[in-house]
This record gives structure tokens, sequence and C-alpha cells, in this order.
């Protein structure tokens, strides 16, 4: 009577032979060079766990290559044939399959039977995965979820796919890895599944590519995040020591298996599903022989066909409770009955969660559950004590600077500005460490065509970084990707432009008065001067019949009075009659008026410097095409004006996007190199503008800010820290720390103030009033070319000896001047 245990998909064949009271083993070398191990130890090692050493002996034997080619079927039916063997136990192998058939020899396979038809003798010691599939379904039903995404790596994943796609109660999402996955292959997955919000998973892989999945799910901080579900699906606790190795997160995963968590096999290096099913294997073979091996099997003489036959019918009449739960199989040799264990581990520790049984009366749930210490899988939030953080930031002033010395400075001492201080702030707040680093790109963060995320908000979603902080504007497109803290700082939009030259005149005095104003009083000086000298003309003709030694009134002195009177000018007499003194009178009030007020707005206007503005707000830029305005390319900024409804916004968006695309330029720092040097207007933050404005005095804000928003932390979506970052930034404002930090970063200007209207008081310069003194300077030409003049040609400037001793003003006098105690008369003056 003899026994062979194949154990295939590693390197070896295992051949058990049964004589009197104990078992011979016999090791069949293989060579697979795709596999390194064999099966010897699993052998020894499921002996020794079932405690059958001593009813088995190893025997060491030779075969050819495993393979389904015509040549290996026929190698392995010749060997199998010579050993007279009565049972094959090990991996899943076509060739042996269809050996086991023809020879009719039980088959007990330890994997999957993925032959396209089922064979009588071959029976599947791992269930099926639809008990897998319904246990899910019913622990879906009880949690109510909604949907769950599940990885797997292999054809198994397929069915069980399938199976809950049939139920249409849930949304299903599955990802399948490569059978060898990289760590982009499964940070990608983890990328796309955290994208599509689903928080409930499913984990049905491979030992190598669970360990790569939770380390990915850990950088990308989805495992201790409160919203994630993790359950996995290990029949026999595989990943067992990966899943038990997060102890500093603390967070808790349910486990679905056949084995329970608690099991006391130890495998060491080698395949723990291998060696569960194979220890069963062995107690089933162990418990035909203490069953009257002579009955099951016959004697020595027997028929080999009648021989496995008789096992075979035996195999699937048995019942018992091996590693894997209860052994029994329907009559497709699948497993049936099927026992399922939930268990919830955290950290270190193991708890049972319940048990889920594949047939049950009609009045017991399949599923049953325990009474929970804490709910199903809920992870537990992810403390930020006592970890270090990577912080992703972008240079942006006043926000984040490299210090002038950075280059001779390491990590984060290279720093300064805004937002360095406020995440030391949070960071002791919250007594955390943590590391800066810059974004790669310079971007802030926008969605490019093909969905993905650059700048900071990609950096967030690829999980390279904890949390962003940055002048990062909450919005929903940015909302819809990552999460925000509260805001730290509003923001507005503002335009940055180059100051204007100020506007000089040398005749800048004549700026109080209107050039209207100023025609109107030459008017009004030549009129004056005519009728005063018609009034003084009628009325000294009337005078001179009694007093015949009057002069005769002439024109030039009218206007001489005229104009004296005007620049307050030394005029001492007046005129002689009393129409003339009433104009004289009246004009004197309008040249007092005048006078007062010219001086009032002179000392204005040459005390108070004049910006030359041709942009007074937004809609003066907008309805302009001198002066060229952008912003930078993905950005907040750039998204408002893309995305706006008002009428003049989205005129100034064509002309940014489509008539004038380079304006849009790659960052800040290029944008303020244009302001500088061109005819260009800067649409960003108002708090940078500021900073800009306060910092560089060629620099100026204009109009008035629009599109307030908040400044946030980001962190990714679903982070359980969230809530403490936000506490963190109240506690700061309500202690007024983020005030004093704005004071500190703002409030160093040394330029003036150009908000108010652009206008400032300054003490006068030479250009201000340079015209005064060209007058004078034009007065003293005149005069000299005219005292010139007289001199060479004296027969010109010759003027009556009477009109000059008696003047239109010497008229004016009375004829007797009493000056002194002599009674000199004004004659003799």
């Amino acid at each position: 009577m003899k026994f062979v245990i194949c154990l295939l998909g590693v390197t070896v064949y295992i051949c058990v032979a049964a004589a009197d009271e104990q078992l011979r083993v016999a090791l069949k070398s293989k060579k697979v060079l795709s596999v390194p191990e064999t099966s010897l130890p699993i052998a020894e090692l499921a002996l020794e766990n079932s405690n059958l050493v001593d009813s088995f002996k190893l025997l060491p034997v030779t075969s050819g290559n495993m393979g389904s080619s015509f040549a290996s079927i026929n190698k392995t039916f010749f060997e199998i044939s010579d050993l007279d063997l009565d049972a094959i136990v090990g991996p899943f192998d076509m060739s042996l399959d269809l050996v086991a058939e023809s020879l009719d020899i039980p088959y007990l396979s330890l994997t999957h039977d993925t032959s396209q038809v089922k064979k009588r003798n071959t029976f599947e010691m791992l269930p099926d995965t639809v008990w897998a599939g319904r246990a899910i379904l019913d622990i879906i039903e009880v949690y109510g979820w909604a949907q769950i995404a599940l990885f797997h790596d292999d054809y198994k994943g397929v069915p069980l796919v399938e199976q809950l796609v049939t139920d249409h109660s849930v949304l299903v999402r599955a990802w399948r890895l490569p059978a060898v996955a990289e760590r982009h292959h499964v940070n990608q997955a983890l990328i796309q599944m955290r994208k599509s919000r689903i928080q409930t998973i499913l984990v049905m892989c491979s030992k190598e590519n669970t360990r790569l999945m939770l380390d990915e799910a850990l950088n990308l901080a989805m495992l201790s995040t409160p919203p994630y579900h993790w359950m996995f699906y290990d029949p026999c606790l595989e990943s067992q020591e990966d899943l038990t190795k997060y102890t500093q997160i603390q967070v808790n995963f349910t486990v679905i298996s056949l084995v329970d968590f608690n099991n006391t096999l130890k495998a060491g290096n080698l395949s723990k599903t291998e060696l569960a099913l194979g220890c069963d294997a062995f107690s089933m073979l162990i418990s035909f022989k203490n069953q009257e091996l002579e009955t099951l099997i016959g004697n020595s003489s027997s028929p080999q066909n009648d021989t496995g036959s008789k096992l075979g019918n035996s195999i699937r009449k048995a019942s018992l409770t091996g590693h894997t739960g209860k052994i029994a199989f329907d009559p497709q040799g699948q497993r049936m009955n099927v026992t399922l264990t939930l268990s919830t581990v955290s950290g270190d520790h193991t708890y049972p969660r319940g048990m889920w049984y594949s047939h049950t009366p009609m009045s017991v749930p399949n599923l049953i559950l325990n009474t929970a210490i804490f709910p199903l899988n809920q992870t537990r939030p992810f403390p930020l004590v006592g970890r270090k953080v990577k912080v992703v930031i972008i240079e942006n002033k006043p926000f984040t600077m490299l210090k002038r010395d950075h280059a001779s400075r390491q990590g984060n001492d290279r720093f300064e500005g805004f937002s360095i201080d406020l995440i030391e702030y949070v960071a002791k707040e919250l007594e955390f460490d943590y590391e800066l680093y810059l974004v790669h790109d310079g971007k802030f963060g926008s969605q490019m065509p093909d969905g993905r995320w650059n700048g900071v908000i990609g950096e967030l979603i690829a999980g390279n970084a904890t949390m962003s902080v940055a002048p990062l504007s909450i919005n929903a497109n940015r909302e819809s990707a990552v999460d925000f803290t509260k805001p730290f700082m509003t923001r507005h939009i503002s335009v940055l432009m180059r100051v204007p030259t100020y506007e000089t005149s040398y005749f800048q005095f004549l700026n109080p008065f209107s050039p209207m104003v100023w025609m109107i009083i030459m008017l009004a000086f030549l009129v004056v001067s005519w009728i005063l000298y018609g009034l003084e003309k009628v009325g000294r003709s009337l005078d001179r019949q009694t007093n015949k030694d009057l002069p005769p009134v002439t024109i030039r002195e009218s206007v001489w009075f005229i104009f004296g009177s005007l620049v307050q000018g030394s005029t001492e007499p007046v005129a002689s009659s009393l129409p003339g003194r009433i104009l004289t009178s009246a004009w004197w009030f309008f040249a007092l008026i005048l006078i007062s007020s010219y001086t009032a707005n002179l000392a204005a206007f040459l005390t108070v410097k004049k910006i030359a503005t041709p942009i007074n707000s937004v809609t003066d830029l907008a309805q302009q095409t001198k002066i060229k305005y952008g912003t930078v390319k993905d950005t907040g900024v750039k998204n408002f004006f893309k995305n706006t409804q008002i009428d003049y916004f989205a005129k100034m968006w064509a002309q940014m996007s489509e008539v004038e695309p380079d304006t849009m330029v790659d960052n800040e720092t290029a944008a303020l190199k244009k302001v500088k040097t061109e005819n260009y207007a800067f649409f960003w933050d108002s708090t940078v503008n500021k900073y800009h404005t306060q910092t560089d005095c060629d620099l100026m804000e204009v109009g008035p800010a629009f599109d307030p928003k908040g400044f946030g932390i980001g962190v990714p979506p679903g982070a359980s820290y969230l809530d403490q970052l936000s506490m963190a930034i109240l506690k700061m404002s309500d202690r007024g720390i983020l005030e004093g930090l704005q004071s500190k970063w703002w409030d160093i200007s040394n330029c003036p103030d150009l908000s108010g209207g652009a206008d400032e008081t300054s003490s006068l310069q030479i250009e201000n009033v340079a015209g005064v003194f060209f007058i004078v300077v034009g007065g003293i030409v005149l005069a000299s070319l005219v005292c010139l003049a007289k001199y060479w040609f004296p027969n010109v400037f010759r003027i009556p000896e009477m009109v000059t001793q008696k003047s239109f003003l010497g008229a004016m006098l009375p004829k007797k001047v009493n000056t002194d105690d002599d009674g000199v008369d004004a004659e003799q003056l």
C-alpha cells in the first residue's frame, strides 16, 4: 500500500508509501528553473506540525520536468505507473491532473483547479473564491457600504469581481496588479482609487504584493485615515507578519481567512498555504490508516485502479476538521461547508471579530459577529505627535524665501518667511517634527488635460507630502482633489503695475487755474482797462471845463493801473472820476478774491506730487489695449479668469489666452521682470502684491481688489489630522499670532503710500517753480533790450514834455500838497 504526495508549484514531488504500520514518504527531485525551493521542507514541516513524523518516512526519487506537453504527460504517466501509487497531494498541475484521471488516482490539489474541465479524481483543498464573495457581500450588507475597491493579482480575482458586480447594491471598482508588481504599479492604483473616493478596500493579492501595497498605502497616508476600511482575503494568513508590523500608527485591518489568526502553525519562510493545506492532507491520509487501511484500500494484491477508486470514494465521504476548518467535498471535488474566520488586527494585537458559515439553518444568519470592541475596521486618527512628516512648500515672497546664505545652510534652516513661521508654530502646538522641500515644478497646482494634477496639489495627491504650507487659495476644483484646513489668511486678486513718472512742468504755477480761466482773466483785464480809459476820458473832459490844466487820459496809463492793481503792485493814485472809482473798487475786490484763490491753489499744486496714472481700476484696464496684462499659468488666478461669468473679466481672459498668449508667464519672477521692463499689468494675490509694493518702490497696486478667497494648509483627501491642523490655526488666530506674523512680514515699507489717490505731499523742487524764474529773466532781458533800443533810437521813444510831466496819474494828485513846514507845493515838487 503506497501513497504519493506531489507538492508542485515548487520544485519536487513527494511520494508517500504505506507499508504495514508505517507510511514511507519518498522525495522525488525535480528541477524547475523559475522556482528555487523544494517541497521537502514543506513535507517535513507538515509532518512536524501534524505530529505524524513517526508515521511517515521520506525517500528521495527522481522525475522529469513538469509541464503540460505530451512528452511531459507521457513521462509522468509511466513514472507514476511504475511507482504503483494510490494518491497524489500537491499544487495543481495539468499533467498530474490528466495522469490521475487516467490512472484513477485521487489528486488532492493544494491550489485552485485551472483546467476548463473538472476531473472526477481531483479534489481542491483550497475552497473556491465564491464562498469569500458571499462572505464579503454579507459584510457589505451589514455595514451598508455602497462601493468597494478590489485589488487582485491573478485569475482568481476575476470571478470574485463578477460575483460582486452581480449584486447591484454595491459599486465595484477593480484593479489587477502584475503577479510581481513594482512600486509604481501599486502607487498609481492607490492614487486612482483615492481619486474615485472609494473608502472600502478589499485586497486579494500575494504576500509580496500585499506587503508592497501596505507600504505604499502608508506613504500615501491611507492606512491611518478614518474613512478607509481595509479588508484582506488571506485564506492561510500568508501576510500575517506584514499585517501586524504597523504598530506605530495603530491601524486596524479586517482579515478573512480559513485559518484562525492565533493558529500554532510555524512556517518560517515557507508557504503557509501549502503548509496548512498539506497538514490537512496528511491528517486525512492518516485518518484512513486509523480506519483500517486494509478495509479502505485493500491488500497489496488488489488492483491499483480498484484501490484508487475506493480511496477516492472515501475522500468524497470524508468529513473532518483540520487547520483550514471543516474538510468535506461535494461531487465535483470542491470544498463545501466552508467556515471563514473574521479577525481584527490592531497593531500587534488580534481580536476575533466573527465567523461566516456557508451552510446554516434557515433561522441562523451566515455572518455572526462578536460584540465589537470598536467598529469594524474603524481606523484611529493618525497621530502627528512624535512623527516626522514631509511638508511641501513653494518659493513665493514673503511666504517662503531662501535665506541669503542658504547655500551654507542645510535642511529647514535654509528657508524663511510667513509660511515657515506658520508651520513652526503648528508643529510646536501639535508636537511633531517636519521636513521642508520645494515643489519640483514650481507650480501651485492645476488640473491638466489628462486629469492629473501638477504642482503642490499633485504632490499631495501622489502622497509625496503629508501637508502643504503655501499661499494656496481654496477653490472648488482644488477642494475636489485634496482637503484644506481653516484659512489662515484671506487674499484678493489685485493689479500690480510699475509706478508711472510724476508730472513735472516749468510753468506749474499756472496749474491752479485752468486755461479757460486764464483766458477769461486776460479778457477781463483788457475789457476793464478800456472801460476805465473811457470812463476817465469822459469824466476828464467834463472836469476840464472848470480846470483846464488837467492832462489828457491815455490808454497806456489805464492798462498800467489795472495791471498793477491785479498783481497787487504799488498804484498810489486812483481814478479821479466817480464812475472810474466805482469800477476801480469792483476791480480791486475781483483781484482780492482771484489772488486769494490762486495763492491757495498754488500752494496745493506745488506741494503735492501728481502721478500720471492711466489705469485706476480693472475696468479701465479692460477698456484699453495699450497696456498688456496677464498672470501666472496653472494657478488659481488663471482659473478665476478662465471660469468667470463676469463680462469684462471674460473679455480680459480672451485677450490674455488668445489674442496675446505671451502675457501668461511661467512664474512670479518672470511676471515681476515683465512689469518693470514692459508696459505690463500683473494680476496676482493681493498679499504678495502688497509685499512687493512695500519692498520695491517702483511698483504699485492699482484699483480695488476682487475675488476674495482663503489660504489654507493642504492635506491628502480624507486625512485624519485635518481637524488637528485646523484647531491649531484657530488657536493661533485667537492668540494674535497670525496677526503678529502678518505685521512681521508685511509692515516693512519704506516707500511712499500710493494707495489713496496716488498723491503725496513733498517739498518743492526747482522744476516746480522754474517758470517764475523764467518770467523774471524774461523781464530782465526785455527791459534791457528796450533800454538799449531807446538809447540807440531816442527819437522813436521821445515823449512830449507836457505828457511826461503831467501824466494821467500825476493829474490825480491834488494841486497843493503840504509836505512839511516849508510849504512846498506840488508844482515845485
